[in-house]
């Protein structure tokens, strides 16, 4: 199919190509699939780039799609890895072909309401890198989109590039005022278009591995204090505002001192790497946060669990350290490593804070541990 691939190509680039057209048409689409896509054209006043995009699905009509369509799919299945581009387009036609002229570099996602794209975007199992989104069109059109993604503490910091046209330079300034990190004007060109979206992934990238960075603690590669600390407040006012119970676990390794005074430190951080991945790997909720609190301390953050669900975590965190089985000779006489846990729950109001329930679950480890540690309070 390498001539079907060239056609495609060409017919592409003629998208995005100024090609002014005498007779004005409107394509209509009738099925979101390419495949079974059928265009009518009738008078109307549209752009005057619609011509070879009626010129790009008649070809594709010829060829079955499977040039287009079938291609940068499975390219993009082969790459799970690649950063995740979302498209909201109500114009299929156009939507496909910027699609495909990304799939070497980006997994896409394509939407053609923009009422849905705050929910998609806020999902945490398909947060995009970029969004793209047309300036204009129905409303909600381009411009509200992006003030409410950046209004949005779960989708402020992912990057939105706007497609103006080109003499709008007063809708390409209001849109950078409402937080765009850039915009493309239409009709595109593909060098720029090409250029201007890989800039913006490759600044989203690194700006995630340095938040990754800040917020990870460099031992056991779970989220540090300063990832709890921001967390914790956020999930207190969202759980305050959905009137849910949220939950604190806090843990502590059984007589860590005297584990590193017998083995040495170097025994000891491999020791509480192995304690942290085990406990990461307990928390089955995508919701739920291990973080490492201080030394051999650890917080699990539980949004949605009350007193009972928080001891039942409890218990499970402390079978799975437990089941590694470290070995240690200690003076109770227990011959492996063991934790104690402190579980404290509230129904977050404006009465009291979130520090509250911090102090709470502390109070409940000191508990644990005057009770023979190994156990959960």
């Amino acid at each position: 199919m390498p001539q079907a691939h060239g056609a495609v190509e060409a017919l592409a680039r003629a998208l995005f190509i100024e090609t002014p057209v005498k007779t004005p048409v409107k394509i209509r689409l009738t099925a979101r699939n390419p495949q079974q896509m059928k265009a009518g054209a009738a008078p109307a006043h549209t752009s005057q780039y619609a011509a070879p995009a009626q010129a790009a699905l008649r070809f594709l009509r010829r060829q079955g799609t499977s040039a287009l369509s079938a291609g940068y799919e499975k390219q993009c299945a082969r790459a799970s890895d690649k950063p995740l581009l979302l498209i909201v387009d109500n114009e299929p036609t156009t939507a496909l072909l910027l699609a495909r002229t990304m799939a070497h570099e980006c997994r896409i996602q394509t939407l053609q309401c923009g009422a849905k794209t705050l929910d998609y975007a806020r999902h945490p199992d398909h947060r995009p890198d970029l969004i793209l989104l047309h300036a204009t069109g129905p409303a909600p059109n381009g411009l509200e989109i992006c003030r409410q993604l950046k209004a949005d503490q779960a989708t402020l910091s992912i990057p939105v590039m706007l497609i103006t046209d080109r003499n709008d330079s007063a809708g390409e300034a209001l849109a950078l005022r409402l937080g765009a990190a850039d915009c493309v004007t239409h009709p595109f060109h593909l060098g720029v278009f090409d250029a201007r979206i890989r800039n913006q992934i490759q600044l989203k990238l690194r700006s995630d591995l340095l938040e990754r960075h800040a917020n990870q603690d460099s031992l056991t590669d779970i989220a540090n204090r300063r990832c709890f600390e921001l967390t914790l407040d956020a999930e207190w006012r969202r759980a305050m505002r959905e009137g849910q119970p949220l939950s604190l676990v806090m843990v502590d390794v059984d007589r860590f001192k005297h584990f590193n005074d017998l083995y040495g430190h170097r025994e000891g951080d491999h020791c509480l790497r192995r304690v942290a991945k085990a406990m990461t790997q307990a928390l089955i909720r995508p919701g739920d946060l291990l973080a490492r609190y201080g030394g051999e301390e650890f917080i699990a953050i539980l949004p949605g669990t009350d007193q009972p669900g928080a001891r039942c975590i409890g218990e499970r965190l402390r079978h799975a350290v437990r089941d590694l089985h470290i070995p240690q000779q200690r003076p109770d006489g227990i011959r492996q490593v063991t934790i104690s846990v402190g579980c404290a729950s509230v129904y977050p109001n404006p009465g009291l804070s979130c520090y509250s329930l911090l102090q709470h679950a502390d109070e409940q480890l000191y508990l644990a541990k005057h009770a023979g540690r190994d156990c959960v309070r």
